[in-house]
């Protein structure tokens, strides 16, 4: 993997969840993008399975959103230590009353 990524500057990945996962684990990748669709399916291949490496992210630019509610993010690899966040923090917009 790490072979790859030196000889190529960009490498995209798209329908290899294997792939994706090698890349996530060894921290391989510069950005993230992640395409979250309203469906529960309930089975299936997870990203972030029970082998998943703690990382620390960051969210590169506003999410952006489909008429139908598909909700597209994009994550930058960052430095530190990852942290879980707050919810009801104010600027996520739970526990307002407005």
């Amino acid at each position: 993997m790490r072979e790859i990524r030196d000889r190529h500057e960009h490498v995209k990945v798209v329908g290899s969840l294997n792939l994706v996962q090698t890349l996530l684990r060894e921290k391989l990748f510069d950005r993230l993008d992640l395409w979250v669709h309203p469906i529960v399916l309930g089975v299936g291949k997870k990203v972030f399975d029970g082998g998943a490496v703690p990382t620390n992210v960051t969210l590169l630019e506003p999410p952006g959103a489909s008429p139908k509610g598909t909700v597209y993010l994009r994550y930058g690899l960052a430095d530190g230590t990852p942290e879980t966040g707050d919810m009801s923090a104010p600027d996520r917009g739970a526990g307002r009353d407005d």
